[in-house]
């Protein structure tokens, strides 16, 4: 399970030429070889002092090929002992179509278990092409209390210096437990005209 910032945040596409009529990857291939390591003669065998190396001579590869028949550009990336995660946009949550709930666009995160609805969503004032720090307007995720009651937690206004942490950001106001998903949706899209309780500092 990851949290849901990591599943939208901080991906970036892969650009095309600002020139590119139609800028869609058409070809997308993967490849798995062996890579051979560098060395000064045939004689010689690789070896090194970093633990983490397997010491041998040659290397699984791993190759990520793109292709824009439109320009005419090719993207290939490549690196060494890469893994791949089968996955579906129901395990993954990322890749699922958001839905508009009391005015605010509702992006999935994974779920719990196979099957289940998700665990939380990120939350854009408008229907975009995806969740960006940009367009990012707030987090509901869930919980249960301490009688093991499923209670739902909103965070709104995405703010570096906010006082209210849900998972890794930080918000300039966040909820109670709510009782449902419809209520935490509606309580982020009130959140900018809705009286905030003033912070009592002690003196």
């Amino acid at each position: 399970m990851q949290l849901i910032e990591s599943l939208y945040l901080g991906w970036s596409p892969l650009d095309h030429p600002a020139d590119c009529p139609k800028p869609t990857w058409d070809v997308v291939e993967i490849r798995h070889d062996e890579g051979g390591r560098i060395v000064q003669t045939g004689a010689e065998h690789h070896a090194c002092a970093n633990d983490t190396c397997s010491h041998a001579d040659s290397f699984g590869r791993v190759q990520l090929r793109l292709l824009c028949r439109d320009c005419g550009s090719i993207r290939t990336i490549t690196g060494e002992g890469l893994t791949q995660v089968p996955s579906t946009v129901a395990d993954s949550g990322w890749g699922l179509a958001p839905r508009k709930v009391s005015g605010v666009w509702l992006w999935p995160g994974q779920p719990a278990a196979p099957g289940s609805e998700p665990h939380d969503y990120l939350v854009t004032r408008s229907r975009a092409a995806a969740v960006t720090t940009e367009s990012l307007y707030g987090i509901i995720t869930r919980y249960r209390d301490a009688s093991g009651t499923p209670c739902w937690i909103a965070g709104a206004l995405p703010d570096e210096d906010g006082e209210h942490q849900v998972h890794s950001l930080r918000w300039r106001h966040r909820s109670a437990g709510l009782a449902d998903l419809d209520a935490a949706a509606a309580w982020i899209a009130g959140a900018e005209t809705r009286a905030q309780r003033p912070l009592v500092v002690a003196v």
